[in-house]
């Protein structure tokens, strides 16, 4: 039996998006390789045009892929490209919009914090950035267990290289080895569930299982609508991949790599990876969970509430005894994965456009959140303890109004975005018949107020420990030194020399390569601002998103994700 299949042009037109981002990642390295490269000799690290022309260009790129995507939204067919093999339906569409404003928006916070840390090669770290973006909407638009796997790895082998980008610093190297490492071994057990879910079902594309499952129900004499007992292999099959989506998704007990990850990677790639691949992995999860597997839900349902409830409760838990708000926004983040994965429990359209528009509002949410930490954050990866953010209204009132404003949020506290969003969630938990998940959810963001709150009482209410004595002159007497060919008086009574003490500047030698990197490390400690028209407006986005889409928009972006939900869940 032979298979034969040719690509047409509506195939390629609906993966537009796909193809101008991957497009505009090779242009980024071409250019990069005409502009000056910073290090050269005579060239000081600021004046490439690459701290320039490469973010712009990265964002030009995401908009025509933006562009692309609000085309197909309105006027493409929603039919799946290449076979079955992905998707360009509504819901697919509105999960692009979601994952090319956190690559944007993390792109933005990026030229600033960059050039800060002196870090050279920006081709690779925006082609980086564009490839991973590119990873994570072939993983949402996925139709077939393949390309669930090609997107996964495309994003994660961007993201290894990414959390270590900062070479100098040990924890980045020890953020991507471990994120390397973990990664791994949860690739290997997703791609292990889908070769025993293809030897159960023998088909990896979804609407092949489907049909599998609908013809098990026919054998077996059940009426529409019944549960559909699964047969042993395809059960070990979604107990793998489930543990490979809750790793992605860092839901308990999978999420031991994140705190570390988030901790030591960039703060840019940090606030991009926190959203886009939390996205990704979890729109996947749910497309193949409450879609797919739908009508064997009785079997992996109870498995998945106990991680819903356990990721809830510990990532709250764990967060109340972080000092480090990086960590902290870590385990937060671990939390709201727990509530995302109630919309997974609730299942159908509500359950579905839940998660969509939780994971919109939780884009600018986080995004602003880790937007301030890159400001804040030195060479070294300190800067964002609570012992450094002490007293920060009264050095810097903007960071720390502003982060603040991102804590409330994210606390859940209208009228932001962050209270729209989980007003919604718990409602779909509401009319799903899960009550008791609505009340574990209420309770725990209750609990979760407590360590945003303190952060904000750290900034606002306490004063700095000690004041900052780096760089203040303090006159300690010292005796002089000797000057070559001239007496000086030494103190002792008798002596009837003249008593002049000469300031002798002594000779310095030329700095190693070891201690001018020291030195400017430390020059780079020092207290900072916003700089940058980029950071601005990245973090002028995050804000207005925050307000418009708790308030505003909060109700149209719904029903859009009730209306895209709809469409995908008929065409697959």
């Amino acid at each position: 039996m032979s298979f034969t299949f040719i690509a047409s042009a509506a195939d390629w037109g609906r993966i537009a998006p796909e193809l101008v981002l991957a497009i505009f990642a090779l242009l980024i390295l071409l250019t990069d390789l005409l502009l000056p490269q910073a290090g050269k000799k005579g060239m000081k690290a600021g004046d490439g045009g690459n701290f320039i022309v490469l973010p712009v260009l990265s964002l030009v790129g995401l908009a025509g892929a933006l562009a692309a995507s609000i085309i197909l939204f309105n006027f493409g067919d929603y039919l799946p490209a290449f076979n079955h093999m992905i998707g360009s339906d509504p819901g697919t569409l509105y999960a692009y919009f979601i994952i090319l404003t956190a690559s944007a928006l993390g792109i933005l916070l990026s030229p600033a914090y960059l050039k800060r840390l002196n870090l050279l090669h920006q081709g690779e770290y925006y082609a980086l950035m564009l490839l991973g973006t590119v990873g994570m909407m072939i993983m949402v638009a996925a139709t077939s267990f393949l390309t669930i796997f090609l997107g996964l790895e495309m994003l994660s082998l961007a993201l290894y290289i990414l959390c270590g980008f900062v070479m100098r610093r040990a924890t980045s190297r020890e953020s991507s080895m471990k994120y390397f490492l973990l990664s791994s071994f949860a690739s290997a057990i997703l791609l292990y569930g889908i070769a025993l879910t293809y030897g159960a079902t023998g088909s990896t594309s979804f609407a092949g299982i489907s049909n599998y499952l609908l013809h098990r129900a026919d054998l077996l004499h059940l009426l529409p609508g019944a549960h559909v007992p699964a047969p042993t292999l395809l059960l070990i099959g979604m107990g793998l991949l489930m543990v490979g989506f809750a790793f992605k998704v860092s839901a308990v007990p999978f999420q031991a790599w994140t705190p570390d990850v988030y901790d030591g990677a960039p703060a840019p790639v940090t606030a991009f990876m926190s959203v886009g691949t939390k996205a990704a992995a979890l729109i996947a999860f749910a497309r193949v969970f409450a879609i797919v597997f739908a009508p064997i839900s009785n079997d992996w349902m109870p498995v998945v509430w106990a991680i819903t409830v356990l990721t809830i409760v510990v990532g709250n838990i764990l967060a109340l005894a972080q000092s480090n708000v990086k960590r902290l926004l870590a385990y937060s983040s671990i939390a709201h994965a727990g509530y995302l994965l109630i919309g997974v429990v609730a299942g159908g359209t509500v359950g579905l456009s839940a998660i969509l528009f939780y994971l919109f509002c939780y884009a600018f949410l986080n995004l602003g959140a880790f937007g301030i930490v890159s400001v804040l954050e030195r060479a070294d990866n300190s800067g964002s303890n609570l012992s450094d953010l002490r007293g920060l209204w009264y050095r810097q009132p903007l960071l720390a109004g502003l982060l603040a404003f991102f804590m409330l949020s994210l606390a859940g506290f209208p009228p932001m975005a962050g209270f729209a969003a989980k007003y919604y969630i718990f409602y779909a938990a509401l009319q799903s018949g899960h009550p008791e998940l609505l009340i574990i959810g209420v309770l725990a963001s209750v609990l979760g107020m407590y360590y945003y709150l303190r952060v904000i009482a750290a900034m606002f209410m306490e004063k700095e420990a000690a004041a900052h004595t780096a760089g203040v002159a303090t006159s300690v007497p010292t005796r002089p030194a000797p000057v070559s060919g001239r007496r000086v008086n030494s103190g002792k009574p008798g002596n009837n020399a003249a008593a002049t003490a000469v300031a002798v500047k002594p000779p310095t030698a030329p700095l190693s390569k070891e201690k001018t990197s020291v030195v400017a490390e430390k020059a780079l400690e020092r207290p900072v601002v916003i700089k940058g028209w980029t950071t601005w407006a990245a973090l002028g986005i995050t804000v207005a998103g925050t307000l418009l889409m708790g308030t505003a928009l909060a109700y149209w972006l719904v029903n859009l994700a009730v209306y895209a939900v709809g469409v995908m869940m008929r065409v697959m």
